[in-house]
């Protein structure tokens, strides 16, 4: 399987696709990111690009027939070849089974169901000896919902024949792909998406069950165990992580807003970037340093002032 190392991952805009693509780019993979938002797909591109890979966003709604099948003949134009695809499942539904409207049980099924088959046949088409993996929904208490359309995707797995192996006393075999027939597995994360680096696991259960190695593997279904997700403090900057520590002392100038020699080179890079955190977590990193500075302005400036020590520490 590693003969073609094209690779199309759905979902790529975020979550589970995302770092999917940035794990085949890192190692050297032709991607192809295809996601609803075309913008959120040319992002997670270039940063596949970025780590080494090459890369190429398309617009694809899964569970349109013809924007699977127009994204597969751009591929074949491109590329010529596909090794394999990864569709995410992009939809998790949080609603408990006794509040389950029944518009929201359709939207379940024909983002879950309904795409995976319309990308099975495509890929059966474009890659005959290829591979697939879906990556189901994540389990929750009180969701059987969810539980059903996950099953579905290991019934329809295992559905599919089993690929067949090559011979290996068979002459020229070594000059033959290992196998005939589309391997088709599913992996279920064991929580929904974090962050690229907590999500490590399932890439390289995904990649594993693409690779050479997983040849003889097909119709199976794989629970990974993911870390738990980052905490806020985690995913605060290290310098951040100090400040919050009531073991570090900060300088009065700090307190007291006076920032000048504390801004670092306008070039320097980005470490949130860098560590490739998501909007959730910044977004409460930042209620939490906001309510931190009105903390350490009233023990710092006491209760007849600190309202001008508050505006200080905020700047800060």
């Amino acid at each position: 399987m590693e003969r073609a190392k094209v690779v199309l991952v759905t979902h790529v805009g975020q979550g589970f696709g995302r770092a999917v693509a940035l794990g085949y780019g890192q190692a050297g993979y032709d991607v192809v990111c295809a996601d609803r938002d075309v913008d959120l797909a040319a992002r997670t591109a270039a940063e596949v690009e970025g780590l080494g890979g090459q890369a190429i966003p398309l617009q694809v709604d899964p569970t349109s027939a013809l924007d699977v099948a127009a994204a597969f003949g751009k591929v074949e134009e491109i590329f010529g070849t596909l090794g394999g695809v990864v569709h995410v499942v992009a939809n998790d539904s949080v609603t408990p089974f006794e509040r389950l409207a029944e518009a929201e049980l359709a939207e379940l099924l024909e983002e879950v169901v309904k795409s995976s088959v319309l990308v099975l046949h495509a890929t059966q088409r474009a890659a005959p000896d290829g591979w697939v993996v879906l990556v189901a929904p994540p389990p929750r208490p009180g969701r059987p919902h969810l539980a059903a359309v996950g099953g579905a995707l290991a019934r329809l797995a295992a559905a599919f024949p089993a690929p067949t192996l090559a011979d290996p006393e068979a002459d020229g075999a070594d000059d033959e792909p290992p196998t005939t027939g589309l391997r088709i597995n599913v992996v279920v994360p064991s929580r929904p998406a974090a962050d690229p680096r907590h999500d490590l696991p399932l890439v390289h259960a995904v990649r594993l069950l693409g690779g050479h190695a997983a040849q003889g593997v097909h119709g199976s279904e794989v629970m990974v165990r993911l870390p738990p997700p980052p905490t806020v403090v985690e995913a605060l900057l290290p310098e951040v992580r100090a400040a919050l520590d009531d073991r570090v002392r900060q300088d009065d100038d700090a307190l007291e807003g006076d920032d000048e020699d504390d801004d670092g080179p306008a070039d320097e890079a980005d470490p949130i970037a860098d560590e490739l955190l998501d909007d959730d977590a910044l977004t409460a990193a930042r209620a939490a340093m906001g309510r931190w500075a009105r903390d350490a302005a009233e023990e710092r400036y006491g209760a007849d002032d600190h309202g001008a020590g508050r505006g200080d520490r905020g700047d800060a």
